[in-house]
């Protein structure tokens, strides 16, 4: 097992049961809150797939444009991992989830949202090229093995947001068609404001309460909650520092 893979943690255990305490970071801040329903969402086998419904073999050493997990061929217009609402039954929703990937030769390179950069590249080097296969953080089988996918890339998926991917097969001698288990577990919430809950939040943001601290997106930079979301969710996120100000106690 190589050093990298021993740090990997399969990303369902991960996952946060009802009634579980947890902050969300968003560009602008922290939001804190608790789980007051989950649903497990799998799908699997998800292949890749042209408007056609066909199978698309990526060629030899050749590069695959980015695309939306969509659902083919049942209904190839809807994104799996889509939510067109900012709330669901008068709750705010959100998705935390993984992706496990094969063959082993091919690369996935996630875009959230799509068509952004790809996060994970060392800060000092140029953007990560999935039209040339960089093997700069990709995610692929050997990380995020098919049959149980891994927190390697953990993403957070808040509502009005699509996530895309672009791919790159490394086999110099054949195609191969990428097949993903996409596994996410759909989190309803009850969001804490600091004039209802400001002893919760505090105790969350200082830790002296467990809880799960997840990051919106993945990888370098927080994705930005923007007014709609602060608007509907009816709340504004805070740093830390504020949040543990509010004077919160065992």
């Amino acid at each position: 097992m190589s050093d990298i893979s021993k740090g990997i943690i399969p990303i369902e255990k991960k996952f946060m049961q009802n009634n579980y305490l947890f902050a969300l970071e968003f560009r602008e801040g922290y939001i804190f809150g608790r789980t007051m329903r989950r649903r497990i969402t799998q799908y699997k086998p998800w292949s890749l797939q042209d408007e056609d419904q066909v199978a698309i073999d990526i060629g030899a050493s050749s590069h695959q444009a980015e695309v939306r997990f969509r659902d083919r061929p049942r209904a190839s217009e809807k994104d799996i991992l889509y939510l067109d609402t900012t709330t669901k039954a008068g709750l705010p929703w959100f998705f935390h989830g993984a992706f496990g990937l094969k063959p082993q030769y091919i690369n996935m390179y996630l875009r959230f949202p799509e068509g952004d950069v790809i996060p994970g590249k060392f800060p000092n080097i140029d953007p990560i090229r999935p039209t040339s296969g960089d093997d700069i953080s990709p995610l692929n089988g050997l990380v995020s093995p098919y049959e149980q996918p891994t927190d390697y890339h953990e993403v957070v998926i808040p509502p009005l947001e699509h996530l895309a991917a672009e791919y790159y097969n490394k086999d110099p001698d054949r195609s191969h068609n990428p097949v993903v288990n996409i596994l996410f577990c759909l989190y309803w919430a009850q969001i804490f404001r600091p004039d209802t809950h400001p002893s919760m939040i505090s105790n969350v943001a200082a830790r002296r309460y467990p809880a799960t601290f997840l990051t919106v997106g993945f990888g370098d930079h927080p994705h930005p909650m923007g007014t709609q979301l602060m608007d509907d969710w009816a709340i504004d996120p805070m740093t830390l520092d504020e949040a543990i100000a509010l004077g919160g106690r065992y």
